[in-house]
């Protein structure tokens, strides 16, 4: 007998990235994060989110598995931003950028002297099939360093930001718009 399974949703496409410095205590509403300023523009190679948990294995004396808890959970987001900005690369490090109008000159400094790392805001939005928005969000920082390649092709910045407990209750979040179908086949709350 074949199996009928349940036909589920394949997602497929890229989205769109934003990233700016963080200061905050609570996350802020989409339309604030969303916003022209804060996107990162063009990506290339996708947007990668990468969970790993640390598990914690309590065994019998017989060496039988009795109970599993996570002790642990890192996050992480990998892009391959191709507009180029370097205020949005400085966000990955702990570079300044600055601007000097008189000579025209735009710098992303490094001093090697141990700054601290920025608190960045990352948001992927990709848009379904249906036209609702499936939210990636973090708060982290860039101390995985980046990549620049200057090759025959589109010079990307391949960067990494580990998830931080910045606001209370969070450390990053999927969240799915649904159509009024979805959300009436739901199960009632219990």
């Amino acid at each position: 007998m074949l199996f009928e399974a349940e036909a589920k949703e394949i997602l497929v496409g890229a989205c769109d990235v934003f990233m700016y410095q963080f200061e905050g205590d609570k996350l802020p509403e989409d339309s604030v994060i969303e916003t022209a300023e804060h996107s990162v523009g063009h990506c290339s190679g996708g947007f990668t989110v990468d969970y790993k948990p640390t598990k914690y294995d309590v065994t019998n004396h017989h060496g039988s598995i009795v109970k599993s808890s996570i002790t642990k959970e890192e996050i992480s987001a990998k892009t391959g931003i191709m507009s180029w900005d370097l205020e949005k690369v400085s966000l990955l490090s702990t570079g300044e950028c600055t601007i000097d109008k008189e000579k025209k000159v735009r710098k992303l400094l490094f001093t090697g002297e141990g700054k601290a790392l920025k608190t960045v805001l990352i948001r992927a939005v990709h848009v379904k099939d249906n036209g609702k928005k499936l939210r990636f969000t973090m708060i982290g920082q860039g101390g995985s360093g980046f990549a620049i390649a200057f090759e025959n092709k589109e010079v990307t910045v391949d960067a990494e930001l580990s998830a931080i407990k910045k606001v209370e209750g969070f450390l990053a979040s999927f969240e799915e718009e649904l159509t009024d179908e979805e959300a009436a086949a739901l199960a009632p709350a219990a």
